[in-house]
């Protein structure tokens, strides 16, 4: 896919050829000295690519996880800021979701925390990557909803969808049913595992006729049938993609902590009058890389979340290859915790991604739960 690149121009025959060996470089590079213009295109990303981000020519690229280290991209002037979880064709609106590298904390909101260890630092509960989706008035036990958020319900008891062999549904569905994964092989009826299952189908291969719908079709297009509800509609979070727009609307909302975009920490407790605080919103929207500015990231909707599941091993070797290369920039999903999402059930849950069993859930808003930001990608 061609693009419209900023030009760089060079002095030195030198210091061109020193970015022209590097083949995978975008842009176009001019050399004064030699009258000579080398022109590379970026490529859209696929699932698992790593994102990088070129200090010199202040641009991003996408990588194959495969071909990522330190000697093609060296971290002085490549940072690697985070992997592609859903490819840009997918949404329908041209933008690739990219989740971030590290867990979000409390304790340093800026730059997350390249670590699966939930320690609870000044000994009040209050763990610095554990975080909670907002609190609640401990005197008269209310929460708050956030009014323009599309509230999914508790009689959403539809969002685990059944199809049969022919991609249609079956009408029946579940509250705790398990995500189609690549690493997590769980059928509906039993539970149990199945590793003889197809990772390549569109629909969730198990032990009955009835099965979960993929993401994505053998083809890696989007499953028309992921995140619809038994009766065909849009009633699940599965079919949330607007985190972005979810994360704007809990921003705009008033939040207890009054100075949270410049105070040291996130406030991450619930006690007195907190049912306005948000901190797993607010420590996406205070994360920032190299490359991306204070409010560019966002916490996931249930339906970019959910995606994690389809590709899970991709995506974790992607974390890999990078703590690999730097262990202070990256570390893998935990594969036996929650993440939470953006779509919100009622006044008092909200939605998350289990990762042990690949399953979604909801959970009281004041819980902690593990946060991982996503922000959108267009190449």
């Amino acid at each position: 896919m061609a693009f419209l690149p900023r030009i760089k121009v060079f002095e030195t025959e030198k210091q061109f050829c020193a970015i022209r060996r590097s083949l995978r470089v975008p842009s176009v590079a001019y050399c004064k000295e030699t009258d000579e213009t080398y022109f590379h295109h970026r490529r859209l990303g696929n699932v698992g690519d790593i994102v990088l981000y070129d200090k010199f020519l202040e641009e991003e690229l996408v990588v194959y996880y495969t071909e990522y280290n330190a000697t093609d991209f060296p971290l002085a002037t490549f940072t690697p800021t985070g992997v592609i979880v859903i490819p840009q064709w997918y949404c329908g609106d041209n933008y690739a979701r990219v989740m971030s590298l590290v867990n979000m904390s409390c304790s340093t909101p800026e730059t997350g925390k390249a670590s699966n260890n939930v320690t609870d630092l000044d000994g009040n509960g209050t763990y610095d990557i554990y975080l909670r989706w907002g609190g609640y008035e401990t005197e008269n036990w209310t929460y708050h909803d956030i009014p323009e958020l599309v509230n999914f319900g508790e009689d959403g008891n539809r969002y685990q969808i059944y199809v049969d062999r022919d991609n249609e549904p079956t009408g029946e569905s579940s509250n705790w049913g398990y995500l189609p994964s690549d690493s997590y092989h769980m059928s509906y009826k039993g539970s149990e595992e199945d590793i003889s299952t197809d990772k390549g189908s569109h629909w969730y291969n198990g032990c009955s006729e009835n099965m979960l719908p993929s993401p994505y079709t053998t083809r890696l297009e989007r499953n028309p049938m992921y995140g619809r509800s038994a009766d065909g509609g849009q009633n699940s979070p599965l079919s949330d993609f607007n985190g972005k727009q979810n994360t704007q609307y809990i921003l705009s909302y008033e939040t207890k902590q009054a100075n949270w975009q410049t105070d040291d920490v996130i406030d991450n407790t619930y006690e007195g009058d907190n049912t306005g605080h948000f901190p797993a919103a607010l420590c996406c929207a205070r994360y920032h890389t190299d490359g991306t500015n204070p409010g560019d990231w966002y916490l996931p909707a249930m339906g970019e979340l959910g995606c994690i599941m389809g590709r899970f091993a991709v995506i974790q070797a992607a974390l890999k290859a990078v703590q690999t290369v730097s262990a202070s920039l990256a570390v893998p999903l935990h594969e036996g915790i929650g993440y939470w999402s953006s779509s919100e059930g009622s006044s008092n849950y909200a939605y998350f991604v289990y990762t042990g069993i690949g399953c979604m859930g909801y959970s009281y808003k004041y819980d902690y739960i593990y946060v991982r930001a996503f922000r959108l990608l267009r190449i």
